[in-house]
């Protein structure tokens, strides 16, 4: 038999619709606000010349710290690292145990290409260096011919190396969290130890992106001092374990960034999470900060009257998932605690 669907009339989804509309409107001067800090680093850049990258090498080098969880943006060529008397780290395992060639010689960090644009001037067959370029008359450089040819330089990140280890100090400089405020709240001793190793999927903590990944079925936290406060810390925990139900859920993960797909995922964990969030006494049902977040699905929620039933129907599913989880995990402590049926 078919799952019996959550279903609206015209009427009702249009209620819904003016509802959440109404909660746009009232909070549409709030800003979303990352639950946590991260230290304050810049752009990705290279270490030794202090030069942010532009471009394709911004763009993939942000996203290489992320996925890798990276504590900083620097980067360095492999004769940077031995001019600046640095090795490169080896490479291990989920263990910590070296990874070994099929020769039992240890691997290395990887590198990443990072792609340089390099602009030569000529002179009758002579290269100029700038300055000798900008002496030039007017005439003169209407001589001169102009090169350009891209190159390739395997990079690594400073993370990659003994950096650490050589220099402490200066390591725990550039890493320091910005000073905040956490703010205590009821810790909850199931979440607790759902999101510490009882969950369906791993939970890493590291580096200063929270996300799910579908293709490794794994979430990934900033840690835990770096979050605000732990109403903040279980609500972004609770969006990326929201997202992570879709497999159990046979739920379709699919959209580009700014697609109604993609917008539907989002509205679908972020509403669980606050759901869950509420349910469990953490906070409420919606926040000002859950509010600001989904502001830009106004579109989504306004163009499509199927939009809101859907939602609904996935973000009951998705709660109640993680509901269940919970009750197991509580029924296995040893002092479980009480909790409404």
């Amino acid at each position: 038999m078919a799952k019996k669907q959550f279903t609206m009339n015209n009427q009702q989804k249009q209620k819904y619709v003016e509802l959440f509309t109404k909660a746009l409107d009232e909070m549409e001067g709030a800003n979303y606000q990352k639950p946590w800090v991260q230290p304050h680093q810049g752009k990705v850049m290279n270490y030794k010349h202090k030069k942010a990258y532009r471009g394709c090498n911004d763009f993939f080098l942000t996203l290489l710290c992320a996925i890798n969880k990276w504590e900083t943006p620097y980067f360095l060529t492999f004769e940077q690292i031995s001019e600046m008397g640095l090795s490169l780290n080896v490479l291990t395992d989920k263990d910590g145990m070296a990874v070994l060639k099929d020769s039992g010689m240890p691997e290395f960090e990887k590198s990443f290409p990072v792609v340089k644009k390099l602009t030569s001037v000529y002179r009758e067959h002579k290269q100029l260096t700038f300055d000798e370029y900008d002496a030039l008359t007017d005439e003169e450089k209407q001589e001169c011919r102009w090169r350009s040819a891209l190159r390739i330089y395997p990079e690594f990140n400073l993370s990659q190396t003994n950096f650490a280890a050589l220099y402490p100090d200066k390591w725990a400089a550039m890493t320091a969290l910005p000073e905040h405020d956490y703010e205590q709240g009821t810790r909850d001793d199931v979440l607790e130890r759902m999101i510490g190793g009882e969950w369906r999927c791993s939970i890493d903590f590291g580096g200063y992106k929270a996300c799910y990944s579908p293709s490794k079925d794994s979430i990934s936290l900033p840690k835990r001092e770096a979050f605000k406060g732990d109403w903040q810390f279980y609500s972004t925990a609770l969006h990326e374990m929201a997202h992570s139900t879709a497999p159990a859920l046979k739920r379709e993960q699919k959209g580009l960034f700014g697609s109604e797909d993609y917008a539907m995922e989002e509205f679908v964990a972020e509403l669980t999470a606050a759901s869950v969030c509420s349910i469990l006494g953490i906070g409420k049902l919606l926040d000002e900060n859950h509010i600001a977040y989904v502001q830009s699905w106004r579109k989504a929620l306004t163009d499509d009257k199927d939009f809101i039933p859907r939602v609904i129907d996935q973000v009951q599913e998705a709660t109640n998932y993680i509901l269940r989880r919970y009750r197991e995990v509580n029924e296995s402590m040893e002092t479980p605690l009480a909790i409404a049926a």
